[in-house]
């Protein structure tokens, strides 16, 4: 074995073992890298919807803020805080009825400096807020102190959770005589969050959980009541009846600042009003079971959070880690194939340096043999050189043979043509050969009688006769006649008339009846007239030939015009052709005439001529028997110049789908054929 090749593969073994150890390396790369761009791009899409998941909330909390404000300082409110009579209250209660039917919020009432209810907008329903002192809750104490009061719970009376938004009444600025309270619902949030897509949840300042679009984790512990504040918490009733349960983490922490956290929420049972007003256990049955399952059925989130700190809440996003997971591995799996093409694109170069360096190897080797074996072999060389010369002469003198032979081929050909078309000649002026002799003896014995009248009439029928030779010899010279290679346009008439009377006075025709149809006006055509007369003698030679054997022989010809492009279909009622032969019947020498009859090349030269006429010639069989060859042929287009002349352009036509062999072998036995038939 070659050094190089041993060494080349050493190398190639090198490289797949770096491969196989480094693949690894680089899809822990891989993953890593873009674990760390998706997390930026997970974490900067997560604040772009926290925002506008802030700004939704507090557009809602913002949507009555201003009702107390504008209220506290209204003449009817200031009237009934300063004087407390019952005309008045009964007058701010259908006025507050009204305009919070009007604005959209739950509740609005006014409570005195003690903390009682003097006039509220559900003052005519069995919840009615009059007469019930709320001096005990928040947003009373933050009014009294000056401020406008926020403050998220659940409601005393009604039991509905809803956002409390109050302002201190200061009829003369300065003594505080009442507050004044909107509670409005965040319930159509809460709704609206749950229709969408996403995992959000909002805490307030003791870390519960008060709006989410999980129905299962409203109103649950997210960072862990101390048991010290739980009864007092309890006790307010912010939160309803609600047990406070913790949120079912199983594994990781909600993250404390702005960054981004991990962690797995197992499966929680949503927990209705009407459980806890029916007294049902805040965990169920289900839901334990749920927590044992957890380290199976935990879910992990990527979590971001961003506070709010006007009211000291905290909105956390959760998305779904798996959406991390699933791009991580794709990237594992796409940095592992970059790996194997690249690695295997520097095998493959390896690969073919080897085989380059074998290849140098291997030819110096040889220039070496070859020098040490010139020496030996020089004899042998003069030798082979002798064999070879006269391999040469051989073949030299092969393609004289074969020239000879083709000549001969041609030589054969020009007899064959000359012979079929001399026997319908020498049939034709025989009989009027035959008759000149008998009207000119009979001429003479006329005259010698002196009668001349006979003798004149006899010698008219002589000038006939010898006119009717001269048309055959005619036709036959210009048959014969070298063609011309330009085209110009022809009228079809003119050269399709002349092949049916050369047919007809060669003998050719038979007892072929030949009926021509054309359409009126046929328009002229791009051809060579002389060319397009052989190729219509030629088909209709075969025509003839093929319905020769038929009780009543029959050859149609049929002129119309169709697209820009004259057709002319010649049809007969013999045999047809067989279905292997169509591929081949414009083939040179294919023919299925006997022996001696033909060469083959007829059709051929008429696919020629008619590819150098920017036209096409077909054949195929009819439904109802026989062959039918149609020529294509283009059309030309009459058109008046500026000074009156008359000029004519070709129609295009569309390029046929044969080979070029045909085409150039069509032109070359045109060629052959003029020069078989010329004088």
């Amino acid at each position: 074995m070659l050094k190089t090749s041993i060494s080349a593969k050493r190398s190639a073994r090198l490289v797949l073992a770096g491969m196989l150890i480094l693949l690894p390396v680089t899809v822990w790369l891989t993953t890593e890298l873009w674990r760390e761009t998706r997390l930026v791009e997970i974490t900067e899409d997560g604040r772009n919807k926290l925002e506008l998941y802030r700004s939704n909330l507090q557009g809602a909390i913002k949507e009555h803020e201003y009702l107390p404000i504008t209220l506290a300082s209204d003449k009817r409110i200031i009237d009934l805080a300063l004087h407390s009579s019952p005309s008045d209250a009964a007058e701010v209660n259908v006025y507050l009825e009204k305009l919070a039917a009007d604005s959209g919020a739950s509740d609005i009432y006014f409570m005195d400096r003690n903390g009682t209810t003097i006039a509220a907008s559900n003052w005519n329903s069995d919840a009615s807020f009059v007469g019930r002192n709320f001096a005990f809750r928040p947003y009373f104490k933050q009014a009294e102190a000056g401020l406008t009061g926020h403050y998220f719970a659940f409601g005393i009376t009604s039991n509905v959770p809803g956002y409390y938004i109050s302002h201190p009444v200061r009829p003369n600025g300065t003594e505080f005589e009442g507050v004044m309270v909107v509670k409005t619902h965040l319930e159509t949030l809460v709704q609206r969050w749950a229709r969408g897509n996403e995992n959000v949840l909002v805490t307030d300042e003791n870390g519960i959980v008060i709006i989410t679009s999980r129905p299962e984790w409203r109103f649950r512990d997210l960072i862990g009541i101390s048991p010290e504040d739980r009864p007092e918490l309890m006790l307010s009733r912010k939160y309803g009846e609600y047990p406070l349960d913790p949120m079912p983490v199983h594994q990781g922490e909600w993250p404390g600042n702005d960054g981004i956290g991990i962690l797995s929420l197992a499966p929680a049972q949503v927990i209705t009003p009407e459980a806890l007003q029916s007294g049902q256990p805040a965990t169920t049955n289900a839901e334990a079971e749920a927590a044992e399952k957890a380290p199976k059925d935990a879910k992990p989130y990527l979590v971001i959070r961003s506070p709010l700190p006007k009211q000291g809440w905290n909105i956390y996003l959760l998305t779904d880690k798996a959406v991390l997971d699933q791009s991580i591995l794709t990237a594992g799996f796409i940095g592992g194939a970059m790996h194997i093409i690249i690695m295997g694109t520097i095998f493959v170069l390896l690969q073919r340096r080897r085989a380059m360096l074998e290849q140098i190897e291997i030819r110096d080797w040889s220039q070496r043999e070859l020098e040490r074996q010139v020496r030996l072999r020089t004899a042998d060389l003069m030798s082979t050189n002798l064999r070879l010369a006269e391999e040469i002469s051989e073949r030299r003198r092969t393609e004289d043979a074969l020239r000879t032979a083709q000549a001969e081929l041609v030589q054969a050909g020009k007899l064959a043509a000359l012979g079929q078309m001399s026997a319908g000649i020498a049939h034709e002026i025989n009989q009027p050969l035959t008759a000149i002799r008998s009207y000119a003896e009979n001429a003479l014995k006329f005259i010698a009688r002196g009668n001349d009248e006979t003798a004149s009439r006899n010698l008219g029928r002589i000038s006939e006769l010898t006119e009717r030779m001269g048309r055959i010899t005619n036709h036959l010279k210009t048959f014969a006649r070298r063609p011309k290679h330009d085209t110009h346009p022809v009228a079809l008439a003119g050269p399709l008339e002349k092949a049916i009377d050369l047919l007809r006075e060669t003998g050719r025709a038979g007892l072929a009846d030949i009926r021509y149809q054309a359409d009126e006006n046929i328009a002229l055509v791009t051809a060579e007239e002389n060319q397009l007369e052989q190729v219509f003698l030629n088909i209709l030679s075969n025509a003839a030939d093929a319905c020769r054997d038929e009780e009543f022989p029959q050859i149609g010809i049929m002129l119309e015009e169709k697209d820009g492009r004259v057709l002319v279909a010649i049809t007969d009622n013999g045999p047809g052709i067989l279905p292997e032969n169509l591929p081949k019947l414009f083939d040179p020498f294919f023919t299925t005439k006997p022996f001696g009859d033909g060469l083959g090349l007829g059709l051929s030269i008429c696919y020629g001529i008619m590819r150098s006429f920017g036209g096409t010639i077909r054949a195929e069989n009819r439904p109802t028997g026989g062959a039918c060859f149609t020529i294509e042929l283009r059309c030309v287009e009459q058109m008046t110049g500026h000074d009156g002349t008359s000029t004519s352009t070709s129609s295009p036509m569309p390029d046929t789908t044969s080979g070029q062999t045909a085409e150039t072998e069509g032109v070359e036995t045109d060629l052959l054929v003029h020069r078989m038939i010329a004088p």
